[in-house]
C-alpha cells in the first residue's frame, strides 16, 4: 500500500527514510541530492538501498549558510 499521506517538509529526527520518500519530502531531485551529498549529506546503505536519517538531514541543514536576505 502506497502512503498518500506524505508530508512534504516533514522530516523526523528519529526516522529514517528511503531515498525514494526523502526525495518526495524534501522536493529535492537527483541533482540536488547529488550536491546534497558531495556537500556533506549521509546517506547509508543496507541491503543495497539508500536511506537518509532524519537527523543526518537536520545536521546537514544546520551547516549551511544563514540566509540574511531581507525582504
Amino acid at each position: 500500500m502506497v502512503n498518500a499521506a506524505i508530508k512534504t517538509g516533514e522530516i523526523i529526527a528519529d526516522a529514517s527514510y528511503s531515498l525514494q520518500e526523502f526525495s518526495e519530502r524534501t522536493g529535492l531531485k537527483r541533482a540536488a541530492m547529488r550536491e546534497a551529498r558531495r556537500n556533506g549529506l549521509k546517506v547509508r546503505r543496507a541491503h543495497k538501498r539508500g536511506y537518509v536519517l532524519g537527523r543526518d538531514w537536520i545536521d546537514y541543514l544546520a551547516q549551511q549558510p544563514v540566509d540574511s536576505e531581507q525582504e
